[in-house]
């Protein structure tokens, strides 16, 4: 397959300005390449689209939000559920495939190491940690039938963000993303605060170890309430920053274990006032455990991660009514994750929002290795974790408090997509490289180019194309009365199934 005429089609494919807004999530200024031209009507935009992409069946709508990929086989399973029950089973990840038998066909050794034994790897030990905690978390979003339980991982992962690469990090990390974001991700939010915020790296990166009496350190109380909690504007003051690190002070963890301590001749023990509650004279590590819970007992915490929520899943500027539905479910189940998650998800704000996300570059790799059915014995996690830096997305090595952007416009560029278009071009055509079934594979032995187009986009995108791309995509595997065969066959398998990959219906959720 000649590259350059595959990243012809794959522009070709985004004509029409469909770079400038990608339905709502995209950048003001329309972006250039070869063959696309700006000034035309977005395509991908219902809002000005002459030609808009036609929508999915609603259940693989929810499918695409829940999951990171949809294989043929997925899809197929939750059509014989339904979709109540399809969500049913994946709030219930417990009833699930075991991850474990998944994980004994790669080798991740030092993921499984215990705790007490992390802290004593070498400065080399671990360098290699944070790269197979990297692989781990991609090669989980790809294979592991818990697909929305990874999902949450990730969201999490990005609400309580710590980096795995500076000073002791590397170990910490380890233990918070298996002992707390995973054990906790679909559980109660407050449980899952109370466990950040005793979590050796927690407490490491946001300066939790220096809080002292002696010198209070505002870095966690900030974050905390700005980011974990309450939001920007969320009704706390300078003051609440302060006298929260006031009633942190004297949190720290063993090094070598990595088990939560309080020192208490480094605790704050005087009056404190926190968003107009008393917190009395004498108190201990209980002072802190009482912001936590004033925390996320506030009306701005339920508001705050609803509309965190409904950003992830909805939309980049959701709707106020499902915010409104989500933070109600959230005071009247006290912050229960998967009610809310319910919620969410019957609302018909997300019902109707097929294509208001770009998937984020982890999204588009792991969506790629499922729906081509790889085999994950052939996992290739170096080189994948070297894809997803080029495309800025490393798991767990966002260096700011604040996570990975999650809003389209972050992602839009003309770089980032060259990357997508040549690691699908890569993907179809380096046969074997994922243990993955050819593209021919999955069609018969002898197609036409109108048959062709038609059976791998109802396997890869699993919706109806627009017309002219799909005659633009029949043009591109031949003449449409011939029938192909062979290794014509194959190749043509190939082209289209890699510009179906790369196409905007692919790279929408």
């Amino acid at each position: 397959m000649d590259r350059r005429e595959f990243l012809r089609a794959c522009a070709l494919v985004y004509s029409g300005g469909a770079l400038s807004s990608l339905t709502g999530c995209g950048s003001s200024a329309p972006v250039s390449l070869p063959g696309v031209d700006p000034v035309a009507g977005d395509p991908l935009d219902p809002t000005t689209a002459t030609d808009p992409l036609p929508q999915p069946d609603p259940l693989v709508h929810l499918l695409k939000r829940t999951r990171f990929g949809v294989s043929a086989e997925d899809l197929e399973a939750a059509q014989a559920q339904g979709a109540e029950a399809y969500l049913d089973a994946q709030l219930a990840p417990q009833l699930l495939p075991d991850t474990a038998e998944l994980l004994a066909t790669v080798n991740f050794p030092l993921m499984q190491l215990p705790t007490p034994l992390v802290s004593t790897l070498s400065n080399s030990e671990l360098l290699a940690a944070t790269q197979q905690l990297a692989e781990k978390t991609v090669f989980l979003a790809s294979y592991s039938d818990r697909q929305l339980f990874e999902v949450m991982v990730d969201f999490w992962n990005d609400h309580f963000n710590v980096e795995n690469v500076t000073g002791t990090l590397p170990g910490a990390k380890i233990a918070f993303d298996r002992d707390v974001v995973r054990v906790h991700a679909l559980g109660r939010f407050g449980t899952l605060l109370h466990a950040t915020a005793k979590s050796a790296a927690m407490l490491e990166y946001l300066d939790g170890r220096s809080n002292r009496a002696q010198g209070p350190n505002e870095n966690y109380s900030r974050e905390l309430m700005e980011l974990h909690t309450l939001g920007h504007g969320g009704g706390y003051t300078e003051t609440d920053v302060r006298e929260v690190a006031r009633c942190f002070t004297g949190w720290n963890s063993d090094r070598i274990t990595y088990a939560f301590q309080f020192n208490a001749n480094q605790h704050d023990s005087d009056s404190k006032t926190v968003l107009g509650h008393s917190i009395a004279a004498g108190g201990g590590v209980e002072d802190g455990e009482r912001v936590l819970d004033i925390l996320a007992a506030h009306p701005s915490t339920a508001r705050h991660l609803a509309t965190r929520l409904a950003r992830r899943f909805v939309s980049d500027d959701p709707p106020t009514a499902v915010i409104d539905a989500v933070a109600a479910e959230y005071a009247r189940t006290e912050g229960d994750i998967p009610s809310m998650l319910r919620v969410l998800m019957r609302h018909t704000d997300f019902q109707a929002a097929a294509d208001r996300k770009l998937r984020r570059p982890l999204d588009f790799v792991c969506g790629a290795i499922r729906a081509f059915d790889a085999d994950p014995s052939h996992y290739p996690g170096a080189g994948l974790i070297d894809l997803l830096s080029r495309l800025g997305q490393v798991p767990h090595r966002w260096f700011p408090p604040d996570g990975y952007p999650d809003r389209g416009e972050y992602w839009l560029s003309t770089s980032g997509l060259m990357e997508r278009w040549n690691f699908a071009a890569t993907l179809v055509e380096s046969r074997g490289l994922l243990g993955q079934s050819q593209a021919s594979d999955h069609v018969g032995s002898s197609e036409t180019p109108v048959s062709l187009v038609d059976t791998l986009s109802a396997r890869l995108l699993m919706r109806p194309l627009r017309a002219r791309d799909r005659e633009a995509l029949i043009a591109v595997a031949g003449d449409g009365a011939a029938a192909l065969s062979g290794e014509a066959l194959v190749l043509a398998s190939e082209r289209i199934a890699g510009l179906l990959l790369a196409s905007p219906a692919f790279n929408l959720r």
